[in-house]
């Protein structure tokens, strides 16, 4: 009997690739970028009328008449969180995500589609979770976009989990488990660092080129960056193998990322991945989102909504029926001790009444209240009593927020190409509330949403900071042309 076909499709920043698959073998493989369409004197305006286009030709190139497709989709797209958290039951874990996730995301939960998957560590009594989310606004429109082409997604996951699925899929690589992959093509790349299998970080890298050829050197410094950016955030993490994924200069970067990184590095083709000579980088991640044959990589994300995702079981109601001569006992007894205890309340009341008439008669009041009434005194002590607090707080502030204003101009803070233009505090006869304001300009819209995340998270963990406000969060971010230059423009709520 033959094996069902399967299709996996992977859409990128600018190209489409597909794999028809049956079995452990691959039929067929395509990829167009959007300059195809192009050059077939299309003109398409609306980009996901271009997307259909461009999907349906693939499929057609392939050969396809499959209607349930699965989908890797670009990185890019996904949010992707670590997170520790104590030993606990998975039904645990799910609920206390929910809470504990929004602290270190962008958006709120209900505004996304996500799933996680966590690894034991029973020395340490704690688990390290894997957070993947992306805006249900994109994952809809990716849905419509193949329905309106009668098309299915079977499943929807991050392209660096079906790359490292096939890159899992052989001895080479099979045995570790904390590594690093590094893809990229002439349009998009992307550095996803692996715990325990895990995707705890990913990021989105611009190619730089220089006339129309790759500029290695800007490339390996980005590289370099973000590597070291990330052994900041996890400095006890321990990589097992660096692997860098490509078709062209994949060898003339193993040398000098090699010599800066100081990391064990082997670089691998399409080629090697699938034994095809037409494969690219788009089809491995169209094979891996399918899968050929056997993996180590077992991680396979199943994005829901969160009122989709089960929820602890409640308590089941029983009835239990009573008899009549036990329930009137019992309302007997409970009246007598009703009686007996409102008896013994009554005298004990009668003798705070005469304990407090003494103590009200002892108290020496102030000529200004006394001709108030008891209510009137509290409320003028009250008054006073806020008032030298206000005071307290208005002595001690100034040295406080002089190390907060001297902490937030610090590189520990502040993100590269982030500036900060403006900065409000309010709180004299309340907590303290605040506005910080600023715009960053990276090139590159994406990149600035990253700087303005980063920007955000290292507020929350600084102790300077938090010390005055230990709530941070976007309050909004909009792109804004200043100078002829797009820039990201936002401002963050400060919080007591």
């Amino acid at each position: 009997m033959a094996k069902e076909k399967k299709v996996g499709l992977y859409l990128g920043t600018s190209s489409v690739g597909a794999a028809v698959i049956q079995g452990t073998d691959i039929l067929s493989l395509g990829r167009f970028e959007f300059s195809s369409l192009e050059e077939s004197g299309s003109e398409i305006r609306n980009e996901d009328i271009r997307w259909e286009a461009l999907i349906n030709k693939t499929l057609r190139e392939v050969g396809s008449d499959v209607k349930n497709i699965y989908v890797s989709l670009a990185d890019r797209d996904f949010i992707f969180r670590p997170l520790e958290m104590p030993s606990m039951k998975k039904k645990e874990i799910e609920s206390s995500l929910v809470y504990e996730i929004e602290k270190y995301i962008p958006f709120k939960m209900e505004e996304l589609v996500w799933d996680y998957a966590y690894a034991n560590f029973p020395k340490e009594k704690k688990v390290g979770l894997s957070f993947i989310g992306i805006k249900e606004s994109n994952f809809d429109r990716i849905k419509s976009i193949l329905s309106r082409l009668e098309l299915k997604a079977a499943t929807i996951e991050p392209s660096c989990v079906s790359l490292a699925r096939v890159v899992k899929s052989g001895k080479k690589f099979g045995q570790f488990k904390n590594f690093a992959i590094l893809d990229f093509t002439q349009a998009e790349a992307y550095l996803t660092f692996f715990q325990q299998n895990l995707p705890v970080f990913n990021r989105y890298l611009v190619v730089p080129k220089k006339e129309e050829v790759l500029d290695l050197d800007n490339f390996i410094e980005a590289v370099n960056f973000s590597f070291q950016y990330f052994k900041r955030e996890f400095k006890n993490y321990k990589l097992e193998k660096f692997i860098i994924v490509g078709d062209s200069n994949v060898d003339s970067l193993v040398s000098p990322l090699k010599e800066g990184l100081q990391v064990d590095i082997e670089a691998v083709s399409s080629y090697d991945l699938t034994s095809r000579n037409n494969a690219q980088v788009e089809n491995v991640k169209a094979v891996g989102v399918v899968g050929l044959g056997r993996s180590s990589y077992k991680f396979k994300p199943c994005l829901r909504k969160t009122e989709e995702r089960s929820l602890p079981s409640g308590r089941s109601l029983t009835s239990v029926s009573l008899r009549v001569g036990l329930l009137s006992l019992l309302i007997a007894i409970g009246l007598i001790g009703t009686i007996f205890l409102s008896l013994i309340l009554t005298n004990q009341v009668t003798e705070k009444k005469f304990e407090l008439k003494n103590k009200e008669k002892s108290i020496v009041i102030p000529a200004a209240l006394s001709a108030l009434s008891w209510q009137e005194r509290a409320i003028t002590v009250e008054k006073e009593d806020e008032k030298i607090r206000s005071l307290k707080v208005l002595l001690t502030s100034l040295f406080r927020f002089s190390s907060f204003f001297a902490k937030i101009a610090t590189d520990e803070i502040l993100p590269r190409k982030l500036w900060l233009s403006d900065l409000s505090i309010t709180g004299y006869q309340g907590p303290y509330r605040g506005t910080l304001a600023g715009y960053i300009f990276r090139d590159d819209d994406y990149e600035e949403r990253l700087g303005v995340d980063e920007f955000i998270s290292n507020l929350r963990k600084d102790k300077t900071v938090g010390s005055i406000f230990s709530k941070v969060d976007l309050k909004s971010s909009s792109r804004y042309k200043v100078k002829g230059f797009e820039v990201t423009i936002f401002s963050v709520i400060l919080e007591k």
